[in-house]
């Protein structure tokens, strides 16, 4: 056993870089599906707030242990754009907590919130003037087609359609989130970024929480044990993703987080998608591909 881990270990050390990032963007993907596999499960009897203030609590602790220099964020160049991109950012994971707690599979999760790369296309040109040209409006548009095709069926079942509002108004606050983002690299580093996200996100979500809070059953407190530490995992992930490539080489390798829920879906609820979603999440991201793409030239 020993011997195969040193082989394999070896193997993985001999890897190029983009090699490395592939493994740790699958890494980040699995990741990030188990988390939210355990957030729908823990969301049939925990408020969303609670679970939400757990996830973004793991996050500050990554944080603190991985980045020290805390003062420096009294001194922060943009204030009012990390509060901007902390609230929006502090909004799409509620409203996505939220959902996952509703009877929304969690293929469509998935799917509405890849949604938030087309949506930045149009935010973009509104809100930093960036110009865009036919291609991409191309991409956007039959992406969205894809949206509307994958959500059409959840809109005729009542205890599906909060879900589904809910992600749209997730897809969109993260598609602001991201832009806010794009906006302060120009002014601060990305350690400073994520650091002040995950303390004014925590200080979000800390006074709501106190007031919902349900103290959890053992079985309950593994499960919100296990949410923090499949977000620090994650992120960790995607960190070491992004180290090793660009974005540009990364991004695209998320599309495997689709068929995962779908399996989930399938093996934790006995859900199968709609030939609507297999559809839609064809046409999303055969556009996100297409718009990352575009954007790399």
């Amino acid at each position: 056993m020993r011997v195969q881990l040193a082989k394999s270990l070896t193997v993985i050390g001999g890897l190029s870089a983009t090699g490395k990032a592939v493994l740790w963007a699958i890494g980040s993907s699995v990741t990030f599906q188990a988390l939210t596999a355990a957030m729908k499960a823990l969301g049939a009897s925990l408020p969303s707030l609670e679970i939400a203030f757990v996830r973004g609590a793991a996050a500050l602790v990554l944080v603190a242990v991985t980045w020290r220099a805390w003062r420096d964020l009294r001194m922060l160049p943009d204030k009012p754009i990390h509060l901007l991109r902390a609230g929006l950012g502090t909004l799409a994971l509620l409203c996505s907590v939220y959902a996952l707690s509703t009877k929304l599979p969690l293929a469509l999760v998935t799917l509405i919130l890849y949604s938030r790369i087309l949506l930045m296309i149009p935010l973009a040109r509104l809100t930093l003037g960036e110009r865009t040209g036919s291609e991409l409006w191309t991409a956007t548009m039959v992406g969205f087609a894809g949206v509307v095709i994958a959500v059409s069926p959840t809109l005729t079942l009542p205890d599906q359609v909060p879900g589904t509002l809910a992600m749209m108004v997730a897809a969109v606050a993260s598609a602001g989130s991201q832009l806010a983002v794009r906006r302060l690299t120009l002014t601060t580093s990305s350690a400073e970024i994520v650091a002040a996200y995950a303390v004014i996100s925590t200080m979000l979500l800390a006074v709501p929480t106190a007031w919902v809070w349900v103290p959890p059953t053992a079985p309950e407190a593994v499960g919100l044990l296990g949410v923090g530490l499949l977000g620090m995992t994650a992120l960790y992930c995607t960190a070491q993703a992004y180290r090793f490539a660009p974005a540009t080489t990364v991004a695209p390798l998320s599309f495997i987080e689709i068929p995962l829920a779908a399996m989930l879906d399938y093996a934790a609820w006995g859900k199968a998608p709609s030939w609507q979603t297999a559809f839609g999440a064809a046409l999303i991201i055969a556009a996100t591909y297409s718009v990352t793409r575009i954007n790399r030239r």
